[in-house]
C-alpha cells in the first residue's frame, strides 16, 4: 500500500506541473475543455491497454496451472506402470534356463536354411569351377565372376555359421575348406586374367575398351565385398579365406609394371653398339610418352571410374619409372656429349611443349618431384664442366705444341688473303670450339651457359700464358743461335697478329655471349684478366721482333757520332736500308699491330740516336764543327723522319714528327755561335722536353769545346734536409 500511494503521489505531482505549465498563459484558458477531453481520451486508452495486458497474463496463468496439473496426473500414472513393469519381470529370470533348448533349435534351424540355400552350390561345385574356368577362358569375365560369388557366397556362409557355434569344430572348417579349395584356385585364375588385360590396357583400350570396362567392373565388385568383409570382421570376429583381396591396389600394380615395361622397351642400344643411344632413347621415350597419355587422356578416362583419377595415375606412374630409369643411366656413368643431351631433355624437352607441355597433354610438371634430384644434376653439371675444362687443356695444349712445331719448321706461315697478314688458324679455332660448346650448352640452361663462359675465358687465360712461355722460350733459343730458325720475324710476326687477333675475338664473344645487363665482377675481372693477358702478349711479341732488327742495326748505332761519323753518312742510310729491310717483312703484321710497330720502332731510333749523341764519344772542339754536326743531324732526323714517314703512309695511329723534331732542338743548341745565347736555346729545349736531365744537358753541352766544363762544388753541409712541416704550403696555393 505504501508503494501505491507514493506512486499515486507522485502522479498527482507531475499533473499539477503539467497543468501549471499548460495555464502559463491567460488565452490558455479557453483551451481548458480541450485539454480536458484529451486527458480524458489517454487515460482511457491507457487504462483499456492496462486491462487488456492483465487479461493477457491471466490466460497465461490459467493455461500454465492447467498444463502442470495434467504433468502431475501423467507422472502418477507412470509410476503406477513402472511398479507393475517390476513385478512383471521378476519372472523373467526363471524362463532362460526354460528357453535354452528353444535357442539351440534356433541355431540349428539357422544352420539347416544356410545348408538348404547353399545346397544347389555344394553338390554342384565340381561343375560350377569347371563352368567358371570355361567362361574365364573364353573371355566371358562376367559370368565367371558371377558364378565365383556364388561358390563364395556358399563357403562364406557355411563357415560363418561354423563360426557361430559355441563350441567351434576345427575338424568341421577344415573339411568345408578342403571341399572348395577350387574356389580359391578360380578366384586366382580370375585374377590372373584380370592381371593381363590391365597389363595391355594401352593397347586393349584402342581397340577393345569394353574389355577394359568389364575387368573393371569386377575389380569394384571385389572392392564392396572386401569392405562388407572388413565390416563384418569388426562386428563377429570372422573374415572370410582369401579377404581382403585388394584387387583396386594390385591393377595399379600391374599398371605401374606395364609402365616401366614400356619405358624399358625404348632403350634398344647401349654405347658399344651406338654412339648415339642416348639420343635415341630419349627420343624413343618422348614419342612413347606422348602417345601414351594422349590415349589415356582421351581413351581411358571413359573407361575408368572417376575416382581412379586415371590420368595422373599415369602421369605418375610414367614419371616414376622414367625417374628411375634415368638414375640407372647416371649411375652407369655418361661420356662426352651425354652429358649435354641428358640435361637438356630433362631440364628443357620433358616439361616443354614436345612432351608434358604439349596441348594435348598438358601436364604441369611443377607439382611431381624431379625426374633427378638437386644434388644429382648439380653433380651432372660439374662432371660436364670439368669435362670440358679437361677438353680444353688438353686441346690447347696440342695447339701449343702444334704453334710450336711450325716455328721449328723450315715453311714461311700461312698468308690471309685478303690482307696478307700472317697469321696461324689457332685463334679462330680456339674460338669456334668455345663458341660451339655455348651453343651446346645454350640448350640446357642460361646458368651453366655462363659457367661454361667462364670457364672458358679462364682456359683461354691459361693458354695465353702458356703461349707466353712458349714465346719466350721460342726468343731465347732464337737469340742464342740466330741461324738457327729461318724464319723467326715470319713467325714472331705470326704471333703478333695471334695476340691482337685473340683480344678482337675474345671481345666478339663478349658482346655475342655476356648476358644483357649483368653485374658480375669477378667474372668482369676474369674477362679483363684475359684480354690483359693478349694484350701485353702482343706488346711483348712486338718488342721481341724490334729486338731482332735492332740487334743488326746496334753497330752501326755504334758508329754514330764519331770521328768518322762527320764525314760519313753510312750508319744512317745503313740504318734506314736495314729497317726498310725489315719492315718489308713487318707488312705481314696486320694493320693495328703495324702502326704499334712504327711507333715502337722509331721511339727505339731516337732513343738510340740521342743516347749515341749524348754519350761523350766526341767533342766538337770549334763552332765550325759544332754548326756542321748540328747540321749534319738535322739532316739525319730528317732522313729517318722522312723514312718513317714513307713507311707509314696510311697509319693513322703513327706521329712520325715529335721525336724527330725534339732531335732537331737539340742539334740547335750545337749550332748556336753565341754563347751568350745559349741559354735561350737550354730554355726552348726545357719548354719543349720539361723531363729532360741536368745530366743530359750537361752532356749535351759537352759536345761543345767552346762551354767551360762544369766543376763539381765542394761537399757543403744539407742545411735544409732535416727542416720538416706537418702541413704542406703549397697546397694551400692553386696555380
Amino acid at each position: 500500500m505504501s508503494t501505491m500511494d507514493e506512486i499515486e503521489e507522485e502522479s498527482r505531482a507531475a499533473a499539477e506541473k503539467m497543468v501549471m505549465n499548460m495555464m502559463q498563459r491567460p488565452g490558455q484558458l479557453e483551451k481548458v475543455e480541450q485539454y480536458k477531453k484529451r486527458i480524458t481520451h489517454k487515460k482511457a486508452s491507457i487504462e483499456a491497454q492496462l486491462k487488456s495486458a492483465v487479461q493477457g497474463k491471466l490466460d497465461g496463468v490459467r493455461v500454465g496451472l492447467r498444463q502442470l496439473q495434467e504433468c502431475l496426473d501423467d507422472v502418477k500414472q507412470t509410476n503406477l506402470k513402472m511398479d507393475e513393469l517390476e513385478d512383471l519381470l521378476t519372472g523373467v529370470p526363471p524362463l532362460v534356463a526354460s528357453l535354452q533348448a528353444v535357442r539351440e533349435e534356433d541355431s540349428r534351424h539357422s544352420q539347416y536354411v544356410t545348408a538348404m540355400d547353399s545346397l544347389k552350390h555344394i553338390f554342384t561345385v565340381p561343375e560350377s569351377v569347371a563352368k567358371t574356368k570355361q567362361w574365364i577362358g573364353e573371355g566371358k569375365l562376367l559370368h565367371a565372376h558371377q558364378c565365383l560369388s556364388d561358390l563364395e557366397n556358399s563357403r562364406d556362409d557355411l563357415l560363418y555359421e561354423l563360426h557361430r557355434l559355441p563350441n567351434q569344430s576345427s575338424h568341421d572348417k577344415i573339411m568345408l575348406k578342403a571341399y572348395f579349395e577350387d574356389v580359391e584356385m578360380v578366384s586366382n585364375l580370375l585374377e590372373k586374367q584380370i592381371k593381363l588385360i590391365l597389363a595391355r590396357t594401352l593397347n586393349t583400350v584402342r581397340k577393345e575398351p569394353t574389355v577394359i570396362v568389364t575387368a573393371l567392373r569386377i575389380i569394384e565388385r571385389e572392392e564392396k565385398r572386401d569392405q562388407m568383409a572388413i565390416q563384418q570382421q569388426d562386428q563377429s570376429g570372422f573374415m572370410p579365406p582369401g579377404r581382403p583381396k585388394n584387387w583396386r591396389t594390385k591393377s595399379f600394380e600391374v599398371l605401374e609394371c606395364a609402365v616401366a615395361q614400356r619405358v624399358e622397351g625404348t632403350r634398344v642400344d647401349e654405347r658399344e653398339d651406338n654412339k648415339l643411344w642416348l639420343i635415341r632413347y630419349l627420343e624413343l621415350t618422348r614419342q612413347l610418352i606422348l602417345e601414351d597419355l594422349r590415349v589415356v587422356k582421351t581413351l581411358c578416362v571413359p573407361c575408368f571410374p572417376p575416382h581412379y583419377d586415371i590420368v595422373n595415375k599415369y602421369v605418375n606412374m610414367y614419371h616414376t619409372c622414367l625417374s628411375s630409369s634415368l638414375q640407372d643411366i647416371v649411375q652407369n656413368g655418361l661420356e662426352g656429349n651425354e652429358y649435354v643431351t641428358l640435361l637438356s631433355w630433362i631440364l628443357n624437352t620433358y616439361p616443354g611443349t614436345e612432351l608434358m607441355g604439349s596441348p594435348e597433354v598438358n601436364v604441369d610438371v611443377s607439382i611431381l618431384p624431379p625426374l633427378l634430384s638437386e644434388e644429382v644434376m648439380q653433380k651432372l653439371q660439374d662432371e660436364y664442366l670439368q669435362k670440358m675444362e679437361s677438353n680444353y687443356m688438353e686441346w690447347m695444349e696440342k695447339t701449343l705444341e702444334s704453334e710450336r712445331a711450325e716455328w721449328a719448321g723450315e715453311r714461311s706461315p700461312d698468308v690471309e688473303p685478303h690482307t696478307s697478314a700472317f697469321h696461324t688458324h689457332a685463334p679462330v679455332i680456339i674460338f669456334q670450339m668455345i663458341d660451339q660448346n655455348l651453343q651446346v650448352t645454350e640448350t640446357i640452361s642460361k646458368e651453366i651457359t655462363f659457367k661454361a663462359l667462364l670457364l672458358s675465358i679462364d682456359q683461354v687465360t691459361r693458354f695465353g700464358n702458356m703461349y707466353r712461355e712458349g714465346v719466350i722460350q721460342f726468343k731465347n733459343a732464337h737469340f742464342a743461335d740466330r741461324s738457327r730458325v729461318a724464319y723467326f720475324t715470319h713467325h714472331m710476326i705470326t704471333i703478333v697478329n695471334n695476340s691482337e687477333q685473340m683480344v678482337r675475338l675474345a671481345q666478339q664473344t663478349q658482346s655475342r655471349r655476356w648476358p644483357p645487363a649483368l653485374h658480375h665482377p669477378p667474372a668482369e675481372r676474369s674477362f679483363q684478366r684475359l684480354l690483359d693477358t693478349f694484350q701485353s702478349l702482343r706488346d711483348e711479341a712486338a718488342k721481341f721482333l724490334l729486338e731482332e732488327a735492332f740487334l743488326d742495326l746496334e753497330e752501326h748505332f755504334d758508329d754514330l757520332f764519331t770521328a768518322k761519323w762527320l764525314t760519313s753518312s753510312i750508319p744512317v742510310d745503313t740504318i734506314c736500308v736495314t729497317l726498310e729491310d725489315y719492315f718489308q717483312d713487318y707488312n705481314h703484321l696486320r694493320e693495328k699491330n703495324f702502326e704499334y710497330v712504327i711507333n715502337e720502332a722509331q721511339n727505339l731510333v731516337y732513343k738510340k740516336y740521342i743516347t749515341a749523341m749524348l754519350s761523350k764519344k766526341i767533342t766538337f772542339k770549334t763552332v765550325d764543327e759544332a754548326q756542321q754536326a748540328a747540321t749534319k743531324i738535322v739532316k739525319e732526323a730528317n732522313q729517318i723522319r722522312s723514312f718513317f714517314r714513307r713507311i707509314a703512309l696510311n697509319a693513322e695511329g703513327v706521329n712520325v714528327d715529335w721525336p724527330f723534331e725534339v732531335i732537331s732542338v737539340l742539334a740547335e743548341v750545337l749550332r748556336c755561335q753565341d754563347i751568350e745565347m745559349l741559354s735561350l736555346d737550354l730554355h726552348g729545349l726545357l719548354e719543349k722536353c720539361p723531363d729532360v736531365s741536368e745530366e743530359q744537358l750537361v752532356r749535351l753541352l759537352a759536345l761543345r769545346g767552346d762551354v767551360p766544363r762544369a766543376h763539381p762544388h765542394p761537399a757543403l753541409p744539407q742545411l735544409f734536409k732535416n727542416i720538416t712541416f706537418n702541413d704542406r704550403l703549397l697546397s694551400h696555393f692553386t696555380l
